[in-house]
């Protein structure tokens, strides 16, 4: 990670991969305002267990049931499990994931800054793949002593 934060529409890349989002409204929940939401990257957990919430069982018209996935309802319940805490002003903390009421209790502009803040963390993502990508190709298609012997044999030949 860069030694200097990212910020991308207000949200800063902090320690751990993890998004510092401000929230210009903040999010009272009893007598705590929360002013900072603190976004943390998915795991397979957290995907799965969004799917299962974002699926519903409907009737076909034909009568038979089917199980139908709302793409809504999965991002809206991926993006409370990306929310690891909120932060108050005076260094309150309260641990996510936020429930379903918790998050539509959020301002649209706060809403927006986190929707913000996932794509600072998608970003990251693509960044670091699309790294390692190209450094696999590079590292490949060198040839240079490293690699390779004086004649572009591979030096450690039991190596793949």
């Amino acid at each position: 990670m860069p030694d200097t934060p990212h910020i991308a529409d207000g949200a800063t890349l902090a320690e751990a991969g993890r998004v510092n989002v401000p929230l210009t409204d903040g999010l009272e929940l009893g007598r705590t305002r929360y002013a900072r939401a603190v976004l943390r990257p998915l795991n397979a957990g957290d995907i799965l267990a969004a799917q299962e919430e974002a699926e519903r069982l409907v009737y076909a018209k034909d009568g038979a049931l089917s199980l139908v996935m709302s793409p809504a309802r999965m991002g809206r319940e991926a993006l409370r499990r990306q929310i690891a805490r909120l932060e108050g002003e005076s260094g309150e903390s309260y641990d996510g994931p936020l429930s379903v009421e918790e998050l539509s209790r959020l301002s649209g502009r706060d809403l927006a800054a986190l929707q913000a803040g996932t794509e600072v963390l998608d970003s990251v993502a693509v960044t670091t793949a699309e790294a390692l990508r190209d450094r696999g190709r590079s590292a490949a298609g060198r040839g240079d002593d490293a690699a390779a012997g004086d004649d572009g044999s591979p030096q450690n030949r039991d190596a793949v």
